[in-house]
C-alpha cells in the first residue's frame, strides 16, 4: 500500500474519533445535573459526527507523499486545529457522575498522540498514534467516537 493510502487510511480512522464539530452546551454552566451515560454518549458522539466531512476534504486535497511540505503544512495547519477543536468541546460536555476520570483518560490520550503529530507530521503514517484513545473510547461505549 502506497504512503498516500496509509496516510489516507490513518486520518479517516482519527477522524472517525475526532472529527472537528459543533460543540455540546456545557451542562455544569446551566446547573442541570450531569447526564446519565447515554445521554452524555449520544452528545459526544454527535459532536465525532459532525466534522467528518472538514477532515475527508482534508485528505482528498493531501499530495501523495506525507513528507511532502504540502502534506505536513496541511497537518499542522489544519488537521493538528482540527483535533484540538474536537477536544475541546468533548472536555466542555459535563461527564456523566464517576465518569469524569474515565472521559479525561480517553481526552489526554487524543492530546498526547495529538502533541507527537504536532511536532512531527509524518507520525501520523501508518502506525497509529489514536490506538490507545480509540480503544478508551470504544471501551467507554462511544459509537461513533473511536469507531
Amino acid at each position: 500500500m502506497n504512503k498516500k493510502l496509509l496516510t489516507l487510511a490513518a486520518l479517516l480512522s482519527v477522524a472517525a474519533l475526532f472529527a472537528a464539530g459543533c460543540g455540546g452546551d456545557d451542562d455544569s454552566s446551566s446547573g442541570e445535573p450531569a447526564p446519565t451515560k447515554a445521554a452524555y454518549i449520544v452528545k459526544a458522539d454527535a459532536i465525532c459526527t459532525a466534522g467528518q466531512t472538514d477532515f475527508e476534504a482534508i485528505v482528498q486535497d493531501l499530495p501523495g507523499d506525507i513528507e511532502a511540505p504540502e502534506s505536513q503544512a496541511a497537518i499542522v495547519d489544519a488537521i493538528v486545529p482540527l483535533y484540538r477543536d474536537q477536544i475541546e468541546q468533548l472536555r466542555a460536555l459535563t461527564p456523566p457522575e464517576g465518569d469524569e476520570e474515565t472521559t479525561a483518560t480517553i481526552y489526554d490520550a487524543v492530546d498526547e498522540a495529538t502533541d507527537v503529530i504536532e511536532e512531527n507530521p509524518s507520525a501520523l503514517g501508518p502506525d497509529n498514534l489514536f490506538d490507545e484513545a480509540n480503544t478508551l473510547a470504544t471501551d467507554y461505549g462511544l459509537q461513533v467516537c473511536g469507531n
